[in-house]
C-alpha cells in the first residue's frame, strides 16, 4: 500500500479522536464522526481536503451513508440520539433527530424496508441503562420499536441474503440475530470463541460474517451453520473491519500500535501489515478509487493510502 495524500482535519483537545467513517460514493463525499468536536467532518475526495463539517452533534460516534438512498445516519452518543440526513442538493440536510437506547455507537440499515438500527452501548454505572437496540423509520424518523441487548453492543450489519440484522455483544462474546421483518425480537444468537467481539464485515458471497476481537483474532461465521473459526491473529486489539468488494480485500484498523491488517479473501488469508500512527483505530474504503482512508488522532489527518494490488 502506497501513501497518495494527508488530508487536514479541523484540529481536537490532545485527548480527543475520531471514530467511525462512511463514504458517499455518488456525492464523492467522506464523512468522520469527530466525538471530540460534537461534529461530523466531511471532506471532498475528488479535491483531497476538508470540506465542511456537520456540528452540534454531541459526542457523535458513527456515520453510515446509504448511497442510493441519499441518506446519511448519525449515532449521537453524548445525547442519546440519532440523526438522519438528507444528501440531496448542495449539503447535507438534517431530516430528523431521534432518541435511542443510551449510548448509541453501531448502526445497520435496512434499504428495502427503510428501517435503521441503532445499537445502544449501554450504561453499567447508571440504573436503568442496559444495552439496546432501537428500530427507526428512517423516512419518516418514527420509533419502529426498542429491545434489550444480552450485553455490551459493538458494531452491527444489516445481511441481505438473510434478511437479518447482525450485532456484535462483547460480553458475553456473541453474534445476535434480530430478522427484519420480525424488529425488534432477538431470535437467537452465535457465540463467538474469543473475547470482545468487536469489528464487523459480510463477505460478498453471503455466506460468512468476519468479526474482528478486542483478544486479538480475527474470526469468521458461518451463517448457514453457525460454526464460528480463528482465521489468524491480529497485530493488537481492533476496532473497525472493512471490505474492499472490488479488491477482494478485508482491512482491519489496529489502534495500539497504529496498523492495518489487511487480509485477502477467497480463501480468506492474511495478505500484510501496514504501520499507519498511535491511536488511528478506525477507516473507511473507497472502492471506486481501491483507496484506504486512516484518520490519525494526533496529527489531525486523514492518511490516504493506495492499494491498488
Amino acid at each position: 500500500m502506497k501513501e497518495i495524500a494527508r488530508i487536514a482535519l479541523p484540529e481536537h483537545p490532545p485527548e480527543g479522536e475520531f471514530d467511525h467513517a462512511a463514504i458517499d460514493p455518488v456525492g464523492d463525499r467522506l464523512y468522520v464522526a469527530h466525538p471530540s468536536n460534537d461534529a461530523v467532518e466531511v471532506i471532498d475526495l475528488r479535491a483531497r481536503r476538508y470540506h465542511d463539517s456537520l456540528r452540534g452533534l454531541r459526542g457523535v460516534a458513527g456515520t453510515w451513508v446509504d448511497a442510493p438512498s441519499r441518506l446519511l445516519f448519525t449515532s449521537n452518543r453524548g445525547e442519546d440520539t440519532a440523526s438522519i440526513y438528507s444528501l440531496e442538493g448542495d449539503a447535507p440536510r438534517e431530516l430528523f433527530r431521534v432518541p435511542t437506547g443510551v449510548r448509541p455507537n453501531g448502526m445497520a440499515f435496512d434499504a428495502k424496508r427503510g428501517v435503521l438500527l441503532v445499537a445502544g452501548v449501554g450504561n453499567p454505572k447508571v440504573a436503568h441503562a442496559p444495552p439496546t437496540l432501537t428500530f427507526v423509520d428512517a423516512r419518516n424518523g418514527k420509533p419502529l420499536g426498542q429491545s434489550e441487548a444480552p450485553g455490551r453492543t459493538r458494531w452491527a450489519v444489516y445481511h441481505p441474503p438473510t434478511d437479518t440484522f447482525y450485532v456484535n455483544i462483547a460480553d458475553p462474546p456473541q453474534v445476535a440475530a434480530i430478522p427484519a421483518g420480525e424488529i425488534p425480537t432477538i431470535t437467537g444468537s452465535f457465540a463467538m470463541p474469543a473475547r470482545g467481539p468487536h469489528g464487523l464485515e459480510q463477505d460478498p458471497n453471503g455466506r460468512f460474517l468476519y468479526c474482528a476481537c478486542d483478544e486479538g483474532l480475527l474470526l469468521s461465521l458461518e451463517l448457514a451453520t453457525g460454526s464460528a473459526r480463528v482465521i489468524a491473529p491480529l497485530s493488537g486489539p481492533p476496532d473497525v473491519l472493512w471490505l474492499d468488494r472490488n479488491s477482494s480485500r478485508l482491512y482491519c484498523a489496529i489502534g495500539e500500535p497504529g496498523s492495518i491488517d489487511v487480509f485477502d479473501l477467497d480463501p480468506i488469508r492474511p495478505a500484510t501489515r501496514v504501520p499507519t500512527a498511535d491511536g488511528a483505530h478506525t477507516l473507511t474504503v473507497d472502492e471506486h478509487r481501491n483507496e484506504v482512508h486512516v484518520l490519525l488522532p494526533v496529527s489531525h489527518e486523514d492518511l490516504v493510502l493506495s492499494d491498488r494490488t
